[in-house]
């Protein structure tokens, strides 16, 4: 099938346009002002098969534009390894650095979108929490000797299921 290259160019505008207000709307709606002044964050659009880069917002960090995909993967190979599939309203939460490409203080949330029923892409976005426990404030701590003393490593968890908390996350 071949597309029309100014139907692909004002698709692919639209969802540019898409993540950068996804990227404005978090800056304007953060408590921390490292994500609301310093842009430590980013969202995007990743493909439901291989988690490749679809279209990224343009204000978040640069050093995100080559990691983030990373988190779509991770989410993907999460319910592959358990024969599982997202659903609408599904979300997953982690910040494994091994899994992301960042830091344990850069938390990332996955969410399958669906169109007509069927998987159409990943939205994921990243922004850096101020602490994430750890034996030090901040979790920067030159001394460690391994990466739980400077905080929680979360692996992907499902937060949401179906649009409904997991409750299992909160005891």
């Amino acid at each position: 099938m071949t597309v029309d290259p100014i139907t692909l160019a004002v698709v692919r505008g639209s969802l540019e346009q898409i993540a950068d207000e996804m990227d404005l709307l978090l800056y304007r709606a953060a408590f921390s002002t490292i994500v609301s002044e310093g842009h430590d964050a980013a969202n995007g659009f990743y493909d439901a098969e291989t988690g490749e880069t679809i279209v990224q917002g343009k204000f978040g960090l640069p050093v995100f534009v080559g990691v983030m995909s990373f988190a779509a993967k991770a989410v993907i190979e999460h319910l592959r390894a358990r024969n599982e599939q997202s659903a609408p309203g599904d979300t997953f939460l982690f910040n494994d650095p091994v899994l992301s490409g960042t830091h344990l203080q850069d938390i990332k949330l996955v969410r399958p979108f669906f169109h007509d029923g069927e998987l159409f892409c990943y939205l994921a976005n990243t922004g850096h929490w101020t602490d994430v426990g750890g034996n030090v404030p901040g979790g920067y701590n030159a001394r460690a000797t391994e990466i739980f003393q400077e905080g929680v490593r979360f692996p992907p968890v499902r937060l949401y299921t179906a649009g409904r908390l997991n409750p299992d996350l909160l005891t």
